[in-house]
């Protein structure tokens, strides 16, 4: 990994020697063949829903700057980045002005409210999706086709309708991404080619994504090891697991924190998705996690020697 200097305070930071938008136009680069396979596989709405998401993150953040009378922080890239992952969460189908509702709060409730990139202590795009859920979760649930099981997930008909599992997409299509789902969390290869340019720029440590599918995928074993890989490669399993776990903001800075940190995750995500209302976990199981994000830095973090704990 490159050189960091960490900074833990209420709200967990970090800041490299190298340079943050440097740090941002690579994640970018990583979340773009995600984005394509969005337009390929779902039509050209997809993508418009993409652009709407991007540019409204973009102005919502300069309109904070505005009210604020600071220098714009746009140039950091970092909203790009919130505009592609709330983007990336969502259904192909769903009204633009939904999708700018929850990107706007993303924005200015889930980074600026807190002083912006490095004190927000929740993931901005996260905190989008999960408003749009609750303030609307009927549009939410519709993709685009005319009843809910021929609109439905393959975690969704694991879940509500178990009749239709023989259904389900084969598994090279949840591989390839030829599936109904969310836009970017479809394709495995195509996010599995944005982790290997992430590990290849020494921008996230390679294990932290592994400790998450890993968590996720063992306890689908002992609970439903029949679907297993459907389970694995549908949802927001390596959406999360590779771009949102890894947040250098939002989670530990330790090696030991990073593991935890990932590991409840999939505890999480699975007690979500087997006992919980919901067929999906991973959102909301990283937003809890976020919020005891500072819990496990205190204990992970080596203490200096000579300190004591007042």
């Amino acid at each position: 990994m490159k050189e960091k200097i960490f900074a833990v305070s209420s709200a967990p930071h970090i800041i490299e020697k190298h340079s943050v938008r440097t740090m941002m136009l690579d994640t970018i680069i990583a979340l773009l063949p995600a984005g394509i396979g969005a337009v390929i596989f779902f039509g050209l709405y997809s993508g418009v829903l993409i652009l709407i998401s991007v540019l409204v993150a973009i102005l919502s953040e300069f309109f904070v700057n505005i009210l604020r009378k600071q220098k714009p922080t746009v140039f950091d890239l970092s909203c790009i980045i919130t505009g592609l992952l709330f983007a990336y969460t969502l259904p192909p189908r769903l009204p633009l002005w939904i999708a700018a509702i929850g990107v706007f709060v993303g924005i200015v409730f889930g980074k600026q409210i807190y002083g912006g990139l490095g004190y927000n202590p929740f993931n901005p795009a996260l905190i989008g999706r999960a408003f749009i859920h609750v303030a609307f979760p009927q549009n939410m649930g519709n993709f685009g086709l005319t009843d809910a099981i021929s609109s439905a997930t393959p975690l969704t008909i694991l879940k509500h309708f178990p009749e239709q599992i023989p259904n389900i997409p084969p598994i090279k299509n949840l591989i390839i991404g030829n599936y109904l789902s969310s836009l970017g969390e479809t394709s495995v290869i195509l996010l599995l080619l944005g982790y290997f340019y992430l590990v290849i720029k020494k921008h996230i440590y390679p294990y932290v994504p592994i400790m998450f599918i890993l968590t996720v995928a063992l306890i689908t074993f002992f609970v439903d090891r029949q679907h297993l890989w459907i389970y694995l490669f549908s949802g927001g399993i390596f959406l999360g697991g590779i771009f949102m776990i890894t947040d250098p903001v939002t989670t530990p800075v330790s090696p030991k924190g990073k593991i935890i940190f990932a590991v409840c995750c999939g505890i999480l995500t699975c007690i979500i998705r087997f006992w919980g209302i919901y067929p999906e976990g991973v959102c909301f199981s990283i937003l809890f996690m976020n919020l005891l994000t500072p819990l496990i830095d205190n204990y992970t973090i080596r203490k200096k020697f000579g300190f004591k704990k007042v």
